[in-house]
């Protein structure tokens, strides 16, 4: 390819790309742009304890606690990252007060004792007073809205046939006293996509959210990410703590 072609190229993907962004500026012109913010408001926590329990946390200052994992399976993450989640779980709890047991010497000892070992005689051989269960960790919960807001502050709503879709968290724990051989607490937490707000685009080739400084594209937050993830786990075993410590009041 000569000079003249390669300015006669240039000058045709030049022309091309003007009328792209005309053809894109009338069609927002005449079907509608829209931009701003979006944020997703959780549930609320789901809370059941019993009296037991409540009884519990009066007596014992500084509980002796392990944390479990019965089904790893249900808990939906990468498995070479739930390490890095259970740990950051047991130092909440440590930070809070509460003597965290060996989660795999108690899962040893469990696994060698024979099916008459009651909770009373486990208590004694891992001294440990309490379980706390990790049920499940769902890091892919549906969140979806058809209002947004704009960057004044009004909220809107969008079309008929319009929505905005992202993924949240969920997290259940279970609480067992082992001398009571009793379940005496679930706890269940919430964690809602774009919590202090995500940018968005929708226009007529669709909805688009806009993650740290990546550019709008349709793809974002299909999935908690693992830092995120990690914070809601701390944040959720907080929220627990604060819980259990209001029982002895």
């Amino acid at each position: 390819m000569n000079k003249l072609d390669e300015m006669d190229s240039k000058r045709g993907n030049i022309m091309k790309t003007r009328s792209v962004l005309l053809l894109m500026g009338l069609l927002c012109l005449f079907s509608g742009c829209y931009q701003g913010y979006v944020q997703f408001v959780p549930p609320e926590p789901e809370i059941v304890q019993t009296l037991d329990l409540q009884e519990f946390m009066r007596n014992h200052e500084s509980p002796k606690v392990v944390l479990r994992v019965p089904n790893p399976e249900f808990i939906a993450t990468q498995a070479e990252k739930n390490d890095l989640l259970y740990a950051a779980i047991e130092k909440e709890l440590i930070t809070a007060g509460f003597q965290v047991s060996d989660r795999a010497l108690f899962e040893q000892i469990l696994s060698k004792s024979d099916e008459k070992t009651d909770y009373m005689e486990m208590s004694r051989r891992t001294h440990t007073d309490m379980i706390l269960e990790l049920v499940k960790l769902d890091s892919d919960v549906s969140y979806e809205t058809n209002k947004y807001y704009t960057y004044e502050g009004e909220q809107r709503i969008l079309p008929p046939h319009l929505s905005i879709n992202a993924s949240g968290a969920k997290v259940t724990f279970k609480v067992i006293l082992i001398e009571e051989n009793e379940l005496a607490g679930s706890f269940t937490f919430h964690y809602a996509p774009c919590p202090d707000g995500c940018p968005m685009e929708i226009s007529p080739h669709g909805v688009y959210l806009k993650k740290e400084s990546s550019p709008f594209q349709d793809i974002s937050y299909q999935m908690v990410e693992i830092d995120e993830l990690e914070e809601f786990v701390k944040s959720a075993t907080r929220q627990l703590i604060i819980r259990l410590e209001s029982l002895k009041d």
